[in-house]
């Protein structure tokens, strides 16, 4: 069985500090200016993330439409992680969590554990579909689950979520009112987020 139409490709967690100052733990996460939501808080949660063509992930790879990936990741402290592709035209669509897996909580990593995204034992593949273009995969990994209820929804028979914001502007608002809701917001000293790249070509 193949996977959802569109690919993803490299899962990015870094432990990049973004602010060499603290900022206060109420300060609102920030829009970047490419529309990917960051973390305006220095955070010891940190995580790698790298795809099968690129191990050290510091680059932009090539894929052609039909070729297979495999995402890996690692963090430093046990973490749920949320995975996003942002195709070239502004969509995206929800890779991490899924039903497709056979791990039970399979966006969930323990410290250490290095994770494939398929992996072993999974009855489907990452296949790279168009348009050609760059893409960008957003991740967020978060010592706590998140509700992602205002971002994507599951229909009947559906293994991964239809991601509801239709542009990426859109996408990184939803975000910054999931991990920051009016209720019960997600300490900023508890998540992190990050981007990664890679083209696709014909």
């Amino acid at each position: 069985m193949t996977s959802p139409k569109k690919l993803l490709t490299a899962l990015a967690l870094s432990a990049a500090t973004l602010a060499s100052v603290a900022v206060p733990a109420f300060a609102a996460p920030k829009i970047s200016a490419q529309s990917i939501i960051v973390n305006p808080v220095m955070t010891s949660l940190s995580a790698k993330v790298w795809v099968d063509r690129d191990p050290s992930g510091s680059s932009t790879p090539n894929y052609r439409v039909g070729d297979r990936i495999t995402l890996y990741t690692s963090v430093n402290e046990n973490a749920y992680v949320y995975l996003f592709n942002v195709n070239p035209d502004g969509t995206s669509d929800q890779i991490l969590p899924n039903r497709y897996s056979t791990r039970a909580g399979n966006n969930y990593v323990r410290a250490g554990q290095v994770r494939a995204f398929p992996a072993t034992g999974d009855q489907f593949t990452y296949d790279v579909s168009g348009p050609q273009g760059l893409n960008r995969v957003l991740v967020i990994a978060s010592r706590r689950p998140l509700n992602l209820s205002e971002l994507s929804t599951y229909t009947s028979g559906q293994a991964f979520a239809t991601v509801k914001p239709q542009t990426t502007q859109q996408l990184a608002q939803a975000l910054s009112i999931t991990v920051n809701p009016i209720s019960q917001p997600v300490p900023q000293t508890d998540w992190i987020s990050d981007t990664a790249y890679y083209n696709v070509t014909y």
